[in-house]
């Protein structure tokens, strides 16, 4: 019995060699798959020995495309060697992606600023201190609970207290579209829909004031045309908090849409963009803040020590222009949008209204937009996002590697951007200041690698109030941001 059975799995030795070293030689199954095979066939012809049945050499299959083709010999087939084995790896169904899945993503921004202000200035604002600080500092879980179901859960740890920034679900490809539900940036304005870690400046422009931005809510978007048009449809609780909530039973509903189109494009790196958008905003309790700084934020708890470390209170860089809290029964917002994007040069140009209802029947008008030119000097393109309606991420040719003489992409940028609150101040029980901003901004930004940037700016505002009257400010700042 000893004897017959070393016979045995010498033979089954014998078939399977000669498969095993073609295979090798064609590289198309690693050692370890060979050496699972043949164990597989050991372990069944020994199986058969012991259960005294006929003994069924069984040699290794190819592992190859086509299941039906085994590798060929020069031997015979014999009786008592039908081909068996474990299934082919084409013939394996393919392993079922798990869900949810998830993946980290953030940025970090790291910001530095100085001031100079005119006397007049001064009286109007205070002395603005000068700065540095980390303005955003974000982390993010991303992915799929399904495979048409994403979603995205993401803070900052940045300025004051950690606070949501976006956190939603998104259901792909339904018949109406995609579909998102949860605390999102509303579809209202392209610089708005841009994301803060592909903005040319350090802050979006102060028209920015003027939008609904993140809300609570559901929205259905998608785009068209093979990707040459864009729109969005939301509907939200409003106004929300810093953590998505909203808490009041006399208004707190809005909307948000918009549509974009390109009439002319060759690529992605010679188009024209126009778009327009509206907001119809009836806020909770019914009122209403716009403010805004002259794009520069810093600050800090202005408390030392122990008591220094909550939190709260937070000392900034005051708003420039500011509505005050006013009694409001809506609001509709209008906004038109253009850009040209032409290789290595861009420019980007918003302009939008604020037509407000007083609960006593009063309206007030105001209003605000800005212009901007960008140039990367060293070539690269400055992308567009056919997803999202706006400009994206420029990527350097040659990022910095000082031992290959590489020093990556610069660009320079200058805008012009005015808000006007004044009109405000005709509202009964609006307590203002309003003022009005008309800025003039600077920037040079030199792109590191993909993922990191060094941003330059210089921004000249010049400031109305209806009681002080007219005054400068020069803001000087400076910002490293990386992200992942």
């Amino acid at each position: 019995m000893g004897l017959f059975r070393m016979v045995s799995i010498c033979a089954a030795l014998w078939l399977a060699l000669p498969t095993a070293v073609s295979l090798a030689q064609e590289g198309e199954v690693t050692a370890e798959q060979q050496a699972e095979a043949l164990q597989w066939n050991l372990d069944e012809n020994q199986k058969q020995l012991l259960q005294h049945e006929p003994i069924e050499l069984n040699p290794v299959p190819q592992l190859i495309d086509e299941p039906s083709v085994l590798l060929e010999t020069s031997e015979p087939e014999l009786w008592w060697a039908t081909p068996r084995g474990p299934p082919l790896l084409s013939q394996q169904p393919a392993a079922a992606k798990k869900y949810p899945d998830y993946r980290l993503t953030g940025v970090f921004q790291l910001d530095s600023a100085s001031f100079s202000q005119s006397a007049n200035n001064l009286a109007t604002l205070g002395d603005i201190q000068d700065g540095t600080g980390f303005r955003r500092a974000r982390l993010a879980a991303v992915g799929n609970l399904t495979e048409r179901v994403s979603y995205t859960f993401e803070l900052d740890f940045a300025q004051a207290q950690a606070r949501f920034v976006d956190l939603w679900a998104q259901v792909d490809d339904t018949p109406l579209g995609n579909l998102r539900i949860g605390r999102y940036r509303q579809p209202f304005g392209m610089t708005e829909m841009t994301s803060v870690r592909e903005l040319p400046f350090l802050e979006r422009p102060t028209v920015f004031a003027l939008a609904p931005f993140r809300q609570t809510g559901i929205m259905l978007f998608d785009t068209a045309m093979d990707d040459s048009m864009t729109w969005a449809v939301s509907g939200f609780r409003g106004i929300s908090d810093n953590f998505g909530n909203v808490y009041g039973d006399d208004g707190g509903y809005g909307t948000a849409e918009r549509i974009t189109f390109l009439p002319f494009q060759d690529g992605d790196s010679h188009i024209v963009h126009v778009g327009l958008g509206h907001s119809y905003m009836d806020p909770a309790r019914d009122q209403l803040l716009y403010a805004s700084q002259n794009g520069v934020f810093v600050g800090q708890n202005p408390n030392l020590g122990p008591s220094g470390l909550s939190v709260l209170p937070l000392v900034n860089v005051p708003p420039f222009v500011n509505s005050g809290v006013f009694d409001v029964d809506h609001a509709q917002l209008y906004n038109v949008e253009g850009g040209i994007g032409w290789g290595n040069v861009a420019w980007q140009s918003e302009y939008r209204w604020s037509d407000i209802q007083a609960p006593t029947g009063e309206q007030a008008l105001v209003h605000g937009g800005y212009t901007e030119l960008r140039y990367v000097i060293t070539g690269e393109t400055i992308p567009y996002n056919r997803k999202a309606g706006v400009f994206g991420r420029v990527q350097p040719h040659c990022p910095v590697d000082l031992s290959k003489g590489h020093f990556g992409a610069w660009e320079v940028a200058a805008r012009i951007s005015t808000i006007d609150l004044n009109p405000l101040l005709d509202l009964p029980n609006a307590p203002g200041p309003g003022r009005r901003l008309n800025s003039f901004d600077v920037g040079l930004n030199w792109y590191l690698w993909n993922y990191a940037k060094l941003q330059f700016n210089w921004l000249n505002g010049n400031l109305n109030d209806r009681t002080r009257g007219d005054s400068t400010a020069n803001t000087y700042a400076a910002r490293f941001q990386a992200d992942f």
